[in-house]
């Protein structure tokens, strides 16, 4: 875990310089990011995959700690 006293002071100035919402905006974009490219992954490894079926095994895949979560089922 980074915490802030670990960060270069021109970052830690520059990110207390932003809102609330910009910086949670590139949090948000990442996360949007890691679903996508997720839900691609699974619809290519599974073509047989419905879309609903590819949403719940990233949905899955997401809220649980991957390293312990089981693979979905083909």
């Amino acid at each position: 875990m980074v915490r802030v006293e670990d960060l270069h002071p021109e970052v830690v100035r520059a990110l207390r310089r932003l809102s609330g919402m910009e910086r949670l905006r590139p949090a948000h974009e990442m996360w949007e990011l890691t679903r996508d490219r997720l839900a691609a992954y699974f619809a290519a490894r599974h073509p047989e995959w419905t879309r609903e079926r590819i949403q719940k095994a990233v949905a899955q895949r997401l809220l649980h700690d991957a390293s312990r979560a089981p693979s979905p089922s083909r």
